[in-house]
C-alpha cells in the first residue's frame, strides 16, 4: 500500500514535466505559424506597394 502512495506522489512531478513539454511544443508551433503568416503578409504588402508605385 505504501509503494502505491509513493508512485502516485512521484507522478505529480512527471505530470508537470509533460505539461511543460506540451506548452513548449505549442509555443514552437505558434511561433512558426505566426512567422509564416507574417512573411505572407509582408510579401502581399510589398507586392501592393510595388504595384502602386509602378502602376501595374
Amino acid at each position: 500500500m505504501i509503494n502505491l502512495q509513493v508512485l502516485q506522489a512521484d507522478e505529480d512531478g512527471q505530470s508537470m514535466v509533460e505539461y511543460g513539454i506540451i506548452v513548449a511544443v505549442i509555443a514552437a508551433v505558434c511561433i512558426g505559424a505566426f512567422t509564416k503568416v507574417g512573411q505572407n503578409i509582408n510579401m502581399a504588402l510589398q507586392t501592393l506597394l510595388h504595384n502602386m508605385v509602378h502602376g501595374a
